[in-house]
């Protein structure tokens, strides 16, 4: 595809080289023979055959057909111990699914692949040069017009969950106002468009300037899409779904692993949409909705709203609740088919090891990536300092680990109790650890406390399992999730006052 303006290009120079040849042959040669009119028929046929390719070009650009553009790639390097980790490059595969835009022009699909920490992650894009990219629209690479390649360690933030015993994923992902671009969260490199009035106006210039980043641009109504998809799993047969005219649509998940892919446009009003405006997808009206869809989801369990029912290989179908209803955006239709992998039940008395506490009062702190140190005397080369904000103190929680972490199935998660004077809040955390620990590893989190939340603070340092599909995510509380098992126990006081 991209070779074409080259060889129309040299298709011209050849046609320019064979007349200058006919222009220097001898004046002896007869008029029947001579090399110029040669020259003149190849350099016409050439011009026609060039203005033919021109035509192709503009023809497949209008089809949707791109030159290559840089990748996108990762915003931080990424680690195979950390994290989401990386994919292993055997298990990465574009599926064959795909779905049209909205809006005409490259389909789109999704990639799968499986890391280094025992994730099974999903990206959704526009598919062309056999993967998933991002077309350079919506202020994505300032709008170059070209096709840019996600890299295979680019993972949305919401797509990778735990692969089970048997090497299967269950993922789901829901996203609202993504733009037609593919570029699934504006980074500082891509570039990206913002959403209008997706936040309040205050909320935005706070923001903006705690993280300063690059203007951008408002991001087209017309471009705006929900994209849902994932991976249900081998048992999976089909799903069915509410399309943009409120119909019900039945299509049947692709390949092994139960794949799906919805694409449509952005829900101005109702149940999915925004803002509370009129009625919605399905005929539901803002006061039938108790819950409204405002942001992205992901997890494994099937997401409630534009899917109202999975049916599987044995026979039984899921019905998921419509939005209007008090279920939540997921837990409706938990993964069928998911095989736990065979872990062994940690007890307290062989995860107990001493909590060490280290207050490090500042009147300044400077960051660089997750690591923050004071910096009363300047910004260190590389840091920037920390303002906005309550005054805080910086707290430091260490201790030894006893056992190894390999994967993303287990971390150690850290909860404050703060006192309750007027203006503090409830508590805190720190963690959760998410990398990969060996046996007797030193494990160091620092944490900030606010100085209005003065008084003694007492804290504990747990490990969380899964026992079952979980997301990524490691979040206390989410579903999948085993007990959290006590490690040990710690506290502080914090001043009444900074000094």
């Amino acid at each position: 595809m991209s070779y074409l303006p080259q060889l129309r290009s040299e298709l011209v120079q050849a046609a320019h080289r064979e007349a200058r040849a006919g222009a220097a042959a001898p004046a002896s040669a007869s008029r029947a023979d001579s090399p110029w009119r040669h020259a003149r028929r190849w350099r016409w046929a050439a011009v026609n055959v060039a203005i033919g390719l021109l035509g192709t070009v503009v023809g497949l650009s209008a089809a949707g057909v791109f030159h290559r553009g840089t990748t996108v790639g990762p915003e931080v390097p990424p680690s195979a111990t950390a994290d989401d980790g990386v994919a292993i490059a055997h298990s990465v595969r574009l599926l064959p699914l795909r779905v049209a835009d909205p809006g005409g022009g490259l389909p789109w699909g999704i990639r799968v692949a499986q890391t280094t920490r025992g994730l099974t992650c999903v990206t959704v894009g526009r598919v062309d040069f056999d993967t998933v990219g991002v077309l350079g629209q919506d202020g994505a690479f300032a709008d170059d017009g070209r096709f840019h390649p996600i890299s295979d360690n680019v993972f949305d933030p919401l797509g990778c969950d735990l692969t089970d015993a048997r090497g299967d994923g269950f993922v789901n992902v829901a996203l609202q106002n993504a733009p037609a671009s593919g570029l699934s969260g504006a980074t500082q490199s891509a570039g990206g468009c913002v959403v209008a009035e997706a936040m309040p106006p205050a909320l935005a210039r706070h923001l903006a300037k705690l993280y300063p980043r690059p203007r951008m641009p408002t991001c087209p109504a017309a471009d705006m899409r929900e994209i849902y998809f994932g991976l249900l799993g081998p048992d999976a047969r089909s799903i069915t779904y509410r399309s943009a005219t409120g119909a019900l649509r039945t299509i049947s998940t692709t390949g092994s692993q139960g794949a799906y892919l919805l694409v449509l446009p952005q829900a101005t009003s109702g149940c999915l949409a925004p803002a509370p405006t009129g009625a919605g997808r399905g005929g539901a009206s803002d006061s039938e909705c108790s819950y409204r869809f405002r942001g992205d989801r992901g997890g494994p369990e099937v997401p409630a709203g534009v899917i109202a029912a999975v049916s599987y290989r044995d026979g039984h179908t899921c019905h998921v609740p419509a939005l209007s209803s008090s279920e939540s955006m997921f837990g409706s239709c938990p993964p069928v088919g998911f095989v736990s992998p065979h872990r062994a039940r940690l007890t307290s008395a062989q995860l107990a090891t001493p909590i060490g506490v280290r207050e490090i009062p500042a009147h300044s702190y400077c960051t660089k990536g997750e690591a923050v140190e004071p910096c009363n005397r300047g910004v260190p080369p590389g840091y920037r300092r920390i303002s906005g904000g309550w005054p805080s103190l910086l707290v430091q929680v260490a201790f030894t680990s006893r056992v190894a972490i390999a994967n993303s199935a287990s971390w150690y998660e850290i909860e404050m109790s703060y006192p309750h004077p007027r203006g503090c809040s409830t508590g805190g955390s720190g963690g959760p650890t998410n990398s990969d620990i060996h046996a007797g590893q030193r494990i160091v989190e620092r944490m900030f406390v606010p100085y209005r939340c003065h008084g003694v603070v007492h804290g504990t340092v747990t490990y969380v399992p899964t026992d079952g599909p979980a997301s990524s995510m490691a979040v206390t509380g989410l579903s999948g999730q085993g007990k959290p098992v006590l490690v040990g126990r710690f506290s502080f006081t914090v001043p009444a006052e900074h000094r």
